[in-house]
C-alpha cells in the first residue's frame, strides 16, 4: 500500500506558466526545478485503472460537467495532494450561478473532476493598470508558508500591460492583494504578460513575455513580492531567453519552464490564440543545460527567430484547434500531465477556449510531446494515477 509520504515523494517537482492577447470571454504547486528524474524514458509511469478522463474537461456543477470558458490554465498541487486550477478571468458557475469572475479557483483530488473553490479578486478590483484591463494568465506558487498568485493586467493591444501579485495562507485564499510588481515601461519589456514563477537552486525567478517583446527572466525577492535588488537592478540584469521584437503571430508567449534529467525545458506558445476553429496556436519546446540559456530546439536553433522549437502539441481538426498556454504537473505514478486550452471543433462551443489535458511523453532523446502531437478529444483514456483511488480496488 502506498503511504502518504511515499505518494508525496512521487510528485516530481516542476516549474510552472500565459497568452498575448488572452482574449476575454464574452461578458466581460509547488514550483521548483529540483531534479528527481534520473533517465530519459519514453515509457509512461503507472497507469490508472480508476480515474478515466475525456477532453475537453469541464468543471462540475451539482455533480455534472458544465461548459466553462477556460483560457490560460495553471495548476498546482497542495501538500495534502489536492490540485488547484486557475485561469484567465471568465464567466463561470460560482458556485451554482453563472457570473463573471476575475480570478476563479477550482479544486480537484484527481485532476479530472473540478469544483469551484473561490475567487482571488472577490474583494479587490485592480485599478493600477490601463483602464478596462482584465486579469489574464495567472501563475501560483508556494513560497515558504504562503501561496503567491501572479497575474497579467492587460487589454487587447495594451501599450503598457503589467504584472501584479497577491498572497494567501492557502491556495484557495482569501488573498491579500499587493498590487503591481511592474509594468512594461518600468521593466523595459514590451507586452509584459504571462508570468511564470518558479524556484531554481533555492532562488525564485519569473519568466514572462509575449508577442512583440522578448521572453525574459528576472530574479524575485525571497518572499516573491518584489524584485531582487530592486526594479532598476533587475531591469539592467534581466536575461532574454527567446522571442524577437516584432509583433506577429510567429513570435512566442506563455512561458513555462521545468527541469528534468539535467535539462531546463522552455515551453512556449506560438500562432493565433483567439480565432476560434481557425486558431493556429500550438506549444513548442526548446532546452538548455543552464537556466539562462541558450535554449535550443531539436535542430539546434535558438528561440530568437520565428518558426522554431520542437512541436509538443499542434492544432488538429480531429483533435482541437488553437492548443496552447500550457502548465505541467505530475501524479502519484510518476506521470507528467500537461493542461492547456483549445477549441473543441466537434462540440457545441466551437468558438470558446476550453480546458484540455493530456499525458506528456518523452522520446528517446528526452524531448516532450503528447500522443500524436494532437489533443485527445471526446475519447475516454486512463487519467492521472492517484494513489488513493487505486488503493480502493
Amino acid at each position: 500500500m502506498t503511504t502518504k509520504a511515499h505518494r508525496l515523494a512521487l510528485i516530481l517537482p516542476l516549474l510552472f506558466s500565459g497568452s498575448l492577447y488572452s482574449c476575454e470571454p464574452s461578458g466581460g504547486g509547488d514550483s521548483t526545478t529540483s531534479e528527481t528524474a534520473t533517465s530519459h524514458n519514453p515509457s509512461p509511469g503507472l497507469v490508472s485503472k480508476n480515474n478515466p478522463y475525456s477532453n475537453p474537461i469541464y468543471p462540475l456543477v451539482e455533480g455534472e460537467p458544465a461548459f466553462t470558458y477556460i483560457a490560460d490554465p495553471y495548476v498546482v498541487r497542495d501538500d495534502d495532494g489536492t490540485y488547484y486550477l486557475y485561469c484567465t478571468q471568465t464567466d463561470c458557475n460560482a458556485p451554482t450561478t453563472k457570473q463573471f469572475v476575475r480570478g476563479p479557483i477550482w479544486r480537484s483530488n484527481n485532476l479530472v473532476d473540478w469544483t469551484y473553490a473561490g475567487n482571488v479578486f472577490e474583494n479587490y478590483n485592480p485599478t493600477w493598470g490601463t483602464s478596462g484591463a482584465g486579469v489574464w494568465a495567472p501563475t501560483v506558487i508556494k513560497v515558504g508558508e504562503k501561496w503567491n498568485y501572479y497575474y497579467s493586467l492587460s487589454t487587447g493591444g495594451d501599450a503598457n500591460p503589467g504584472i501584479g501579485v497577491a498572497v494567501a495562507d492557502t491556495p484557495y485564499g482569501p488573498f491579500e492583494h499587493k498590487g503591481k510588481l511592474f509594468n512594461s515601461e518600468e521593466i523595459g519589456v514590451t507586452n509584459s504578460i504571462d508570468p511564470h514563477v518558479f524556484y531554481d537552486e533555492g532562488r525564485l525567478y519569473m519568466g514572462w513575455g509575449s508577442f512583440g517583446g522578448l521572453i525574459t527572466l528576472i530574479e524575485l525577492t525571497e518572499d516573491g513580492l518584489g524584485l531582487q535588488g530592486g526594479l532598476e537592478y533587475q531591469k539592467e540584469h534581466k536575461v532574454s531567453l527567446g522571442g524577437y521584437e516584432i509583433n506577429e503571430l510567429n513570435n512566442y508567449e506563455a512561458t513555462f519552464i521545468m527541469k528534468k534529467d539535467g535539462y531546463y525545458y522552455l515551453f512556449l506558445s506560438t500562432g493565433s490564440c483567439c480565432s476560434g476553429a481557425s486558431s493556429t496556436y500550438r506549444v513548442v519546446v526548446a532546452r538548455s543545460k543552464t537556466l539562462t540559456g541558450p535554449y535550443l530546439d531539436k535542430e539546434g536553433r535558438d528561440m530568437f527567430g520565428p518558426n522554431r522549437g520542437e512541436a509538443v502539441v499542434v492544432p488538429s481538426m480531429s483533435g482541437a484547434m488553437g492548443v496552447g498556454h500550457c502548465a505541467i504537473t505530475t501524479d502519484d505514478g510518476g506521470n507528467y500531465w500537461m493542461l492547456y486550452h483549445g477549441y473543441d471543433t466537434t462540440g457545441s462551443h466551437k468558438d470558446s477556449r476550453v480546458l484540455y489535458m493530456d499525458k506528456l511523453l518523452f522520446d528517446e532523446e528526452g524531448w516532450p510531446y503528447v500522443e500524436d502531437r494532437k489533443a485527445s478529444n471526446h475519447e475516454t483514456l486512463p487519467g492521472p494515477y492517484i494513489a488513493s483511488l487505486e488503493e480502493e480496488e
